[in-house]
């Protein structure tokens, strides 16, 4: 995590510049005293190959932006690499020399070690939020928890067969060897037997509870069990913080303090690994255990631990073959504590996780994968049964998502490329083109040869009858042209005074014939202007067309993505609702706390929080900054991980962290409400 990276960055910037003051590369003629360095020069012999291993170790030991924390497996790989050794093989000068050398590198691996053990921690941390999460959602619903009691029956079951059995066991050691016959005869009797011999309590409160209750019963002990293995952890983890490596001396006589801080976090790691995960001690008593055992005085219970404690407290500045005896020790611990006590803490708290955590995936997905199985040959024998109408299902539905996508889709979106380049094929129309053109030349031939056989009809009123001259039949045509027919209308008024003989002798058939040409003209004309409007609005209809395959795509589509992440979208709410709850947790432990309390009376910083307190918190922000990692965007990842870090300050005050706590609410309330 970022805190432990930047934990881990400042304490490696601490010891390189106590190295730099304090490793030493001239001496005096004369023996130095344990608990200073000599002043006068004297130029060192030419280094050896085994203190160039060693610097090129504490090489690889640093810490850097890229890389933070080596696994444990490469640093006890190092850690064997450089053979400290227990006597004193060279001269004084280079014996001192590659002393100071082993300190620098078993404080380095002691920092990488300390980063492990807070790593490991932290990593513990989520899977224990998740199971609270779950028996917090399972407790508070009844379905849940009726659903939990019928997925652990089998369970409760086969630990009463298991007791029964066991009883039945202990009954025939007593009685010895007894026919087969009888062991038939008391088989019922064995039941009641069983329960007959369970204490008083214990019937009692089975036979007073309903297997729900029992149930939630059940529940409340492991969320129980899960809040005090997070308790102590947190409480891990505040002592750690609190009381381990800090190198930050300003005066020059402490300088020699780094070693005793070195062998006291190495003591105070391997406490608390070895014992975070005894749940049945109370934190006061974890913590007391922890500093009476890592040299800070007070009795213990571990005669071999206690021998450690001092003799670690006695050797600091041992000069000469005391100090390889120190290194020597110190090395060997750090092995201890990687290879020895980390993994049988991490298994102890697996096991723990595994007893009071949420049951496994076989005990929550048994009852479907059961009724899967018993539906499996009705499922198959129907299939088998409908196998050439499920073909044939299938074919059509193919075909008919084909078709859809080519007439409905691939054509409407043809067509509007089309319309888009005024492609001739792609134009609507209601008409031909060349079809009112055609017609309108025959009603303007229809109208002059009528007009040049009835001269009469369209000359001016009391002119002589004469054959109508070029200039007339063109003046005659551009009034048919602009729809004027007052040669044949004048016919036609003349014919009606005597519609039969004007029938039979007369123009009116001719009149009429000519008024239908004109008629079938003007509704050309009229089509002819509503495919002028179609065209101009062609792009229109063309996405009209369109949009009703488009909505099916589009409302297939949101339901296959729905479909295919609504569990995506369900853990993305649930991990809402998850940082709240973190975010209220947080809150509790502020507000909770009694240097919050102590603040409100004193100053408007407040105090300091508790190691168990801190834990929690560190706790909270670790689970908090998890779930963040799937539910904040890329963009405000940065500015939030600011502001948690700005949280876990609690050289801060309380109230300063509060107040920080605020501002992620109000900032961040877009993705976490």
């Amino acid at each position: 995590m970022t805190f432990v990276s930047d934990q881990l960055l400042h304490l490696d910037a601490q010891i390189d510049r106590l190295a730099l003051d304090r490793l030493p590369l001239t001496f005096d003629s004369h023996p130095a005293t344990p608990h200073s360095l000599p002043s006068q020069p004297l130029h060192l012999p030419p280094p050896t190959p085994r203190a160039i291993k060693l610097q090129n170790i504490i090489k690889s030991l640093s810490t850097t932006a890229s890389r933070t924390l080596l696994s444990p497996k490469r640093l006890v790989s190092l850690l064997k690499d450089a053979t400290i050794p227990i006597h004193t093989y060279g001269s004084y000068e280079t014996e001192l020399y590659e002393t100071e050398l082993e300190w620098l590198l078993l404080s380095k691996a002691t920092i990488q070690t300390y980063g492990i053990v807070l790593n490991s921690l932290l990593e513990q941390t989520l899977p224990l939020s998740q199971d609270l999460f779950y028996w917090d959602e399972v407790a508070g619903s009844y379905s849940y928890t009726a659903l939990y009691s019928l997925q652990t029956a089998p369970e409760r079951m086969w630990a009463f067969g298991r007791e029964v059995d066991d009883n039945q066991s202990e009954r025939e050691d007593a009685r010895g060897k007894e026919t087969l016959s009888a062991t038939a005869r008391r088989f019922y009797a064995l039941v009641r037997n069983s329960l007959r011999d369970r204490s008083l309590v214990e019937f009692q409160r089975v036979g007073a509870l309903s297997p729900f209750s029992l149930a939630r019963h059940e529940i409340r002990m492991k969320q129980a069990g899960i809040k005090k293995l997070r308790e102590m952890q947190a409480s891990a983890l505040g002592v750690l913080i609190g009381e381990g490596l800090s190198f930050g001396f300003e005066e020059e006589e402490h300088e020699e303090e780094w070693k005793i801080i070195v062998e006291r976090a190495v003591l105070l790691m391997e406490k608390v690994v070895r014992n975070v995960s005894s749940v049945e001690n109370t934190l006061d008593e974890f913590e007391e255990t922890v500093f009476s055992l890592d040299g800070l005085g007070g009795k213990t219970d571990d005669d071999e631990d206690d021998e450690r404690g001092s003799r670690l407290s006695s050797r600091h500045y041992t000069g000469g073959p005391g100090g390889r005896v120190a290194t020597f020790a110190l090395e060997k611990q750090l092995q201890e504590i990687l290879l020895k006590h980390l993994p049988a803490q991490s298994i102890a708290s697996r096991a723990l996780i595994s007893t009071h955590g949420r049951p496994s995936a076989i005990t929550r997905y048994w009852l479907p994968v059961t009724a899967l199985l018993f539906s499996s040959s009705t499922i198959l024998r129907i299939l088998v049964n409908r196998q050439a109408e499920l073909t044939q299902w299938l074919r059509e539905l193919g075909a008919t998502t084909v078709d859809f996508w080519t007439n409905w889709v691939v054509e409407p979106v043809r067509k509007i490329i089309g319309t888009i380049r005024h492609g001739e094929d792609s134009e609507v129309a209601l008409m031909s083109r060349s079809s009112l053109k055609a017609d309108m030349e025959s009603l303007e031939r229809m109208v002059v040869d009528f007009a040049v056989d009835n001269p009469a009809t369209s000359l001016p009123q009391g002119s002589l009858p004469s054959p109508l001259t070029d200039a007339q039949i063109r003046a005659v045509r551009q009034a048919v042209h602009e729809g004027d027919l007052t040669p044949v209308l004048k016919s036609y008024e003349q014919e009606l005074r005597a519609p039969f003989r004007g029938a039979i002798k007369g123009e009116l058939l001719r009149t009429l014939l000519i008024q239908i040409q004109k008629t079938k003209v003007d509704v050309e004309v009229a089509i002819s202007g509503i495919d002028h409007l179609l065209k101009s609005q062609e792009l229109v209809f063309g996405m009209v067309g369109l949009t009703p395959s488009a909505l099916v795509c589009v409302g297939i589509f949101q339901w296959a993505r729905h479909s295919m992440g609504k569990g995506r979208g369900r853990r993305s709410g649930q991990r809402s609702g998850e940082m709240v709850r973190t975010l209220r947790n947080i809150d509790r432990i502020l507000t909770g706390s009694a240097a919050y309390r102590t603040g409100e009376r004193d100053d408007d910083r407040g105090g300091v929080l508790t190691y168990k307190e801190h834990g929690l918190l560190l706790c909270e922000i670790h689970v908090l900054r998890e779930f963040a990692k799937r539910a904040l965007p890329a963009g405000v990842r940065a500015e939030f991980a600011e502001d948690v870090e700005e949280l876990v300050d609690v050289r801060r005050g309380v109230k300063s962290q509060f107040r920080v706590l605020e501002r992620i609410r109000w900032v961040y309330a877009k993705w976490i409400r």
